[in-house]
C-alpha cells in the first residue's frame, strides 16, 4: 500500500507545478497585450501552458485511484465514502456552472439570458470535465467486482474515446441531447474540455495508478517507473509517426483538439513528467512546503483566481479593469502576484480550519448562503 508521503511527493508535487501554470497562465492572458501573443517567445509558452489540464486530469484519474483502491468495499456500495464523493463531483459541477452564469441574479438569468449567454453558460470547463469523469467512473465502480477488471475496462474506454474523437468532432450533438448536454460532446457548442478526449487524460491516470499500485505492493515500483519512462517516449514517438503517415481513416478535423496523434504525444509528455517526480525524493523545505500546499488547494484555488484574473456575474476581474494592455514582464509580475496571494489565502485558510475549525466552517457557511440568497433574490 502507498504511504501518504509517497503519495504526496508523488500527487501534490505534479499538480503544485500545475496549479503554478495555471495561475500565472491565467493571469498572463487577462492582462497580456495582443501583438505580444503573435512573438515565437509567447507560442512557445503557450505551448507549455497547454499541457495544464492534461496534468490536472492524469492527476485526478491517478489520485481517484489510490483512493478507490484502498477502500475498494466502501466505494462499491453506497457508503459514507461514497457518498461524500458523489457530493464533491457534485460541487464541482455547481462550482463550474456558477463562474460561468451570465447574471448574479436567477430572476434575470430567467429572463433575460439570450442564446448566446445561455451558451457561455453549459459551456464545459475542467471541472465539469473532471465531474463528468468521476461521475462515469464511480457509475461503473458499481458494476466491476475486479480491480483488474476495472482498469482494463476504463483503458478500453479511452481508447474508444481517443480513437472516435475525430467523428464526434463532426457532429453537432445539440439537436441530438440539447444544447446543455451537447458541450460535453466537442466544440460545436462554446466548449473548452469536451470529454471527447480530454476524459481519456483522467482515465489514463486511472488506469496509470491501477499499475503503479500493484508494482508497489509487489515491491517493484522502480522498475515500473523505469518501464513508464520507456513507455512514455514510445507513446510521444507513436504520436508524431502516426501523423506523419500519408494516409488517415478519419475526416477533416483539427489536429490540435482531436487528433488521436496529438493526444498520444500529450499523454506521453504527462507520463514522463509523472514518471520523472517519482525520481523526485524530495525538494528543498521552501519548494516542498509551497508546491504540496498549491497541489493540496486546487478547488479553492481554482475559482477565486478565476474570478480576481477574469471576473464573473458578480464581479469585475483584471481583464475588465486592466485589460489585455500590458507587455511581457508587466503581465508576468501580475501573474507572479495573482499567485503569491493565492498561496498566502491558502496559508491562511489552512491556518483556520486548523486551529479554528468551528469559526471557519461558520464562515465559509456564512459566504456561501450570503452569496445564494443574494442570487436568489436579486431583481437584477
Amino acid at each position: 500500500m502507498m504511504k501518504q508521503s509517497n503519495r504526496i511527493l508523488f500527487l501534490d508535487y505534479m499538480r503544485g507545478f500545475a496549479v503554478i501554470f495555471m495561475v500565472m497562465g491565467h493571469s498572463i492572458d487577462s492582462v497580456l497585450a495582443r501583438d505580444v501573443r503573435v512573438t515565437d517567445g509567447f507560442i512557445l509558452y503557450d505551448a507549455i501552458r497547454g499541457f495544464t489540464a492534461p496534468i490536472f486530469l492524469f492527476v485526478s484519474g491517478f489520485a481517484f485511484t489510490i483512493t478507490t483502491e484502498r477502500r475498494w468495499s466502501e466505494f462499491r456500495t453506497f457508503s459514507k465514502a461514497t457518498g461524500k464523493r458523489l457530493l464533491k463531483t457534485v460541487a464541482l459541477f455547481l462550482i463550474g456552472y456558477a463562474l460561468h452564469a451570465p447574471f448574479f441574479s436567477l430572476e434575470k438569468i430567467l429572463k433575460e439570458t439570450t442564446p448566446a449567454l445561455l451558451e457561455q453558460f453549459f459551456q464545459v470547463d475542467v471541472l465539469h470535465c473532471v465531474g463528468a469523469s468521476l461521475l462515469m467512473l464511480q457509475l461503473m465502480l458499481f458494476a466491476i467486482p475486479s480491480r483488474r477488471v476495472f482498469a482494463t475496462i476504463v483503458g478500453g474506454l479511452a481508447s474508444a474515446i481517443v480513437l472516435a474523437s475525430p467523428i464526434v468532432w463532426n457532429i453537432d450533438f445539440a439537436p441530438i441531447v440539447g444544447s446543455f448536454f451537447s458541450p460535453y460532446f466537442n466544440q460545436t457548442q462554446t466548449s473548452i474540455f469536451p470529454l471527447f478526449p480530454f476524459a481519456c487524460f483522467l482515465f489514463t491516470g486511472v488506469v496509470m495508478g491501477h499499475f503503479y499500485l500493484e508494482a508497489k505492493e509487489k515491491g517493484q515500483e522502480n522498475r515500473f517507473v523505469k518501464s513508464m519512462l520507456v513507455l512514455a517516449v514510445v507513446v510521444v514517438a507513436l504520436g508524431i509517426d502516426f501523423d506523419l503517415l500519408p494516409i488517415s481513416i478519419y475526416p477533416h478535423h483539427d489536429y490540435w483538439k482531436s487528433s488521436p496523434s496529438w493526444f498520444l504525444v500529450r499523454i506521453g509528455i504527462v507520463t514522463l513528467v509523472c514518471a520523472a517526480l517519482n525520481f523526485v525524493k524530495r525538494l528543498p523545505d521552501f519548494a516542498h512546503r509551497n508546491l504540496v500546499t498549491l497541489g493540496q488547494s486546487t478547488l479553492l484555488i481554482y475559482p477565486i483566481h478565476l474570478m480576481i484574473v477574469y471576473g464573473s456575474a458578480a464581479n469585475y476581474g483584471l481583464m475588465q479593469r486592466i485589460g489585455q494592455t500590458l507587455a511581457a514582464h508587466q503581465a508576468a509580475l501580475i501573474g507572479v502576484a495573482v499567485l503569491v496571494s493565492m498561496l498566502m489565502l491558502t496559508y491562511l485558510w489552512n491556518y483556520l480550519r486548523k486551529n479554528y475549525f468551528v469559526p471557519a466552517r461558520l464562515i465559509q457557511a456564512g459566504l456561501a448562503s450570503t452569496l445564494l440568497y443574494n442570487f436568489l433574490t436579486r431583481p437584477w
